[in-house]
Formats: structure tokens, sequence, C-alpha cells
């Protein structure tokens, strides 16, 4: 069995990991979309002008082993496995989607010089194989996902990163890499500056260590096998050239944390003009045509996935029915857009005679306007399931439908929890930010930790959607959302 120590002395890094496995389940997905692509030809001649079999179907497509060689160099051509700062679920399908159009043309160029006249046969075939490998290949990516998180946090060592700073903020900052990163990551200490501000610093309640100073850098690397050095924003200009040239020499990454102010209705972005990198403060303003073109995918994508999901919605209200008295649907008032209340609907995964919510004020786990206990006694076995994976939200498709809720979005929250107006006078900045949009059945928050974020940290990723909104944006938490909702981390 590998061990940890031998993963970590060979440098096999976690992209390493990840890019083998998603090339050979994309190797999978391509095999079996070839095969699919057949099936489907055949099972549709009764509605096609010339009936074929599933053997003459074979011999009309290039050879399986020419579509992998096409794709593979396709893949290669958009760096589809290379290595990248950041990734997401919607730049990998990006990805895939160039490469299998680009594999699809080659493979039509090169059956329409090997096969002659057989060439609007075997073209049909090969327009199926586009759509049928594009889906196989998007699921071959969470897949492949699921498997290499597992892997990495059975063998591989977590990524070692310590904190340049002093002061509480360097007890926020270690706290939220840490938990952003799932395990992925471990924060080993914090290095002092050179005016050896504060010497210690804590972390959800445990002492972070201090493992040395700036004039000791090289020697602390060494020592705690370093990996990354993140410098804060409030170190000063020569600490941090000095980092700098020792984390270069040494070959440690090293990253600086930049904290712009917190305003509000401000979008911040990155540009490169008059030869300066600068970061650019834009008024955040919603365009007619922007809440139209959001509106157009919600009813379209909401309609879709009702139809889709109808026998899921259908065995999920029977199994309520039957494994608890009561009605299968929760309905309750939240506060919608502009702060009016709507009928927010949801699968029932609370008993109808459990304790009232009172009762239980002094468990909650969450402060702000969140109630949240991770066990909490209301919850029927059945709503535990629902809610590990999200299946409790599905009715709220029809919130969308309705337009009452959005398929990307802040929370709606209950409207007992807000003023009656549905704004907040103890969070106003907040609460008068997030009815500007419809709230959503997933958003940053989904896709960033759940239940096991703070109340602040909800807040500002709920600002942060609103000053960043796009239609890409909202593309890359609809892709990323399975990922989060199959880990089943922070829900309860």
């Amino acid at each position: 069995m590998l061990s940890r120590t031998l993963l970590s002395s060979n440098r096999i890094t976690r992209w390493h990991i990840f890019a083998s496995i998603h090339f050979a389940l994309d190797v999978m997905a391509l095999l079996l979309a070839w095969y699919g692509a057949i099936a489907i030809r055949v099972y549709i001649n009764p509605w096609m002008p010339i009936h074929i079999s599933s053997a003459e179907a074979r011999t009309l497509v290039p050879h399986p082993l020419v579509i992998l060689s096409l794709w593979t160099a396709a893949a290669w051509w958009t760096g589809l496995y290379r290595k990248k700062k950041t990734w997401s679920a919607a730049h990998a399908i990006r990805r895939a989607l160039e490469a299998d159009i680009i594999a699809c043309g080659l493979a039509i160029v090169v059956t329409f010089f090997t096969r002659g006249v057989a060439t609007d046969i075997s073209r049909s075939l090969l327009f199926l194989f586009g759509p049928v490998s594009l889906i196989l290949l998007a699921l071959a990516f969470y897949l492949a996902m699921f498997i290499s998180c597992g892997v990495q946090r059975r063998w591989l060592e977590p990524k070692r990163v310590a904190v340049l700073g002093s002061g509480e903020d360097v007890t926020e900052f270690a706290k939220n890499i840490e938990h952003a990163a799932t395990g992925t990551l471990k924060v080993a200490g914090v290095i002092v500056p050179s005016t050896g501000a504060a010497l210690k610093s804590a972390v959800s309640g445990a002492m972070l260590p201090v493992l040395g100073s700036v004039h000791h850098l090289a020697e602390v690397i060494n020592r705690e096998r370093l990996d990354q050095l993140i410098c804060m924003s409030t170190v000063s200009s020569h600490d941090f050239e000095l980092c700098g040239a020792i984390s270069n020499r040494m070959g440690v990454t090293f990253s600086r944390s930049i904290s712009p102010p917190r305003w509000n209705n401000v979008r911040f972005e990155f540009s490169n003009e008059y030869g300066f990198d600068l970061l650019d403060a834009e008024p955040v303003h919603f365009t007619h045509r922007q809440e139209v073109m959001k509106r157009c995918v919600d009813v379209m994508a909401s309609a879709f996935l009702l139809l889709a999901l109808s026998p899921l919605l259908i065995a999920l209200a029977v199994l309520i029915r039957c494994t608890s008295p009561g009605p299968v649907l929760y309905l309750s008032p939240r506060v919608g857009k502009g702060g009016r209340h709507f009928m927010f609907w949801k699968f029932r995964s609370m008993y109808v005679n459990g304790p009232c919510r009172e009762e239980l004020v002094k468990s909650n786990e969450r402060g702000g306007h969140i109630f949240k206990m991770r066990n909490d006694p209301r919850v029927t076995p059945l709503g535990r399931f629902m809610r590990r994976y999200s299946l409790d939200e599905l009715p709220q498709l029809m919130n969308v439908l309705l337009g009452e809720m959005s398929l990307v979005g802040p929370r709606p929250l209950p409207a007992e929890d807000l003023d009656p107006d549905g704004l907040s006078r103890e969070h106003s900045a907040w609460a008068e930010q997030r009815v500007q949009v419809r709230p959503g059945i997933t958003g940053m928050w989904q896709i960033r930790g759940r239940s096991d974020l703070s109340f602040e940290q909800m807040v500002e990723f709920d600002l942060d959607y609103i000053r960043n909104w796009s239609l890409g944006l909202d593309i890359r938490i609809l892709l990323e959302t399975p990922l989060a909702v199959f880990s089943g981390r922070g829900a309860y």
C-alpha cells in the first residue's frame, strides 16, 4: 500500500492524481459514447430514411482507437489536462466541449475521405456521438473529482502552508483557507514579521504555532517542509521582498493576499493599463437585458429539470408519505426580491409534532439570521438523507418557474427571521443588497461550505455574488453544485 511519506517524497501532486484519473475516465466515457451513439442510431431506425444494423453502423464510423487518438490530440491542443492555477467544473467542461467539437470535426473529415458513399450515414452517427460523449465526459469529470479527493484524503499528505503576518487578521485568514481546502491543506503555523509583533495566534480555539520570523524563513521552510507561503497585505514591503526572494530560491510558492475595501454596490476587477496592474472599483448595475437573460435561462432549465426529475420527485413524495405522518410538502413564507414575501416549497424533512423552534433556540449553532443544528431532533431519518444531498430542495424548481426564485442566488431566509419589511436593521447593508436579486436554489454558500459557514461568511458570499454577477458565474455555480452536494460537506 502506498504511504503518505512515499507520495510526498516522490512529489506526486494532487494534480497528477486528478489528471491521471480524469484521463482514464475520459477514455472510458468516449468508448461508451461510441457504442452508445451506435445503439441510439439503431434504435431510431423507424424514424430514419435508411435502416442500418449495429454491425453495419460499426463499419461506417471510425474505429474507436481513431476516435481516442483524435480526442487525445484535441485535448492536448486545448490544454484539457494541463495544470492550471485555478480550476473549476465550468472550466473543465468548457475545455471538454472544445476538445469534443475538434475531435468530432476531425472524425468527420477522416470519415469523408475513407467511407465514400456512406458519408451521410456515418456523419449522422458522429453527430450523435458528439452530445452523447459530452454528457459522459461531464459525468467522468465529476467522478474523477470524487475518486481523486478520496485518494488524496487517504494517501496524500496535505499541502503545508504558512501564513506571514500577525494579529487577528492572520487568525481569521488561516481559519478560512483551511476550511475552504477541505482537508487538502494544512496551515502549519505563522511566520512573524521582522518587527516581531504578535507571537501567538489562535484558530478555532487552538493555538496556531509560531514557526519563526522572517529572518529565519529558509530554516523554517526546510524544517516544516512548507509547500506555500501566504503573505498578508499588512506586511511591510521589506519583509515582502525578502520572503519573495527566499521562496523563489527554494522553489516554494509565494502568494500575497489582497484585501480591497468593503464597499457596497461596487465590484472589483483587475486590469493592466498605462503599464501598471490596477484594481478597478466599478459600480454594480443590473441591466434589463441581464435580468431578461437570467430569467429565460431559469424558465427553460427549471421546466426541463421538472420533467427530467419527475420520477424522482414522485418517488420521494411516496417515501415521505409512507415513513412519517403529515403532508408531503413544507410551505413557509420567505423573503424574495424587493423584500416581498412568497410561499417557499420544499419536501417535508421534519416531524409534524416535533419540538418547536423556540424550545431549541439555545442549541442554535449559527448566529445572525440563521438557525442550524447539526443533530436537530425534529428531522426524520428520511429527512436527514434528503438534506444531506439537498433532495428536499427540488420542489423549489416550481418557485423558479413561477418567477419567485432563480436557479442561482442568495438563499431565501424565513420571513420570521427578518423584519416585517423583509430587511434587517441589524445587518441593513447586507439585507438591502440581497433583495436586489431573486433568491436562488443554489449559490455561493452551497459551493463554499453550506451550513459549515458562519453567518458573517454567508453575508460576504451573498455580497460577492451580487457584486460580481454574470451568466458565466451562474453557470460555474450550477456546475460546481453537484460536487458540493454529493460530498455531503456542511449538509444538516
